[in-house]
């Protein structure tokens, strides 16, 4: 009877091992499985938000090429007016996917900024395009005060236009790749 009694103790005793031994091994494995699909959820967020910051330097260098031609045509229109080409629709696409994966507050700031420099611009651009309008239909009888708000104003629109650039050309050395860089005409960074 003792060797029953032995042999009793050494099967549940293994059967508990065995038992531990499993949980334990099951918690492994599951473990290293969750790892690995945080590491694939974060390489897919990863990739989305490479493309939707490419997506957004790009508008940023199309409206820094925008801006720079408002500030040219400022200087040299006449009484022509302008007509600008700005675009936030990138923005306004990838605004909310931006500043959920964006990890840097900072980068969530200065691009949120920049876009709002450039509604800015745009809505100056349309005052602008009024006033020149209201200028225009003045014809001879053009108040000097309206002139001079005129003058006035095409200071501002190119003020504002070059701070677009300015603004822009921070975002770009900052978090700009090389091709962005040497669209602008700016040397590599040095890393």
């Amino acid at each position: 009877m003792a060797e029953e009694v032995v042999e009793f103790v050494i099967q549940t005793l293994a059967g508990i091992i065995g038992v531990f031994a499993g949980v334990w091994l099951a918690l492994v494995v599951e473990k290293r499985k969750r790892v690995a699909d945080q590491r694939e959820r974060d390489q897919q967020v990863a990739i989305q938000f490479d493309r939707a910051m490419q997506s957004m330097l790009g508008s940023v260098i199309k409206n820094m090429a925008e801006a720079k031609r408002i500030s040219s045509l400022v200087d040299r229109r006449g009484r022509a007016l302008i007509h600008e080409g700005l675009e936030i629709s990138v923005w306004d696409a990838t605004q909310d996917q931006f500043i959920q994966l964006c990890d840097s507050v900072d980068k969530r700031v200065l691009f949120a900024q920049f876009f709002s420099d450039v509604r800015h611009l745009q809505a100056f651009c349309d005052f602008h395009r009024g006033l020149q309008l209201a200028i225009a239909a003045a014809g001879d009888d053009l108040d000097p005060h309206l002139a001079q708000v005129g003058i006035e104003a095409d200071v501002q629109l190119k003020d504002l236009a070059e701070e677009l650039m300015l603004c822009g050309r921070l975002l770009i050395s900052d978090y700009g790749q090389p091709v962005h860089r040497r669209l602008l005409g700016m040397k590599p960074a040095t890393e």
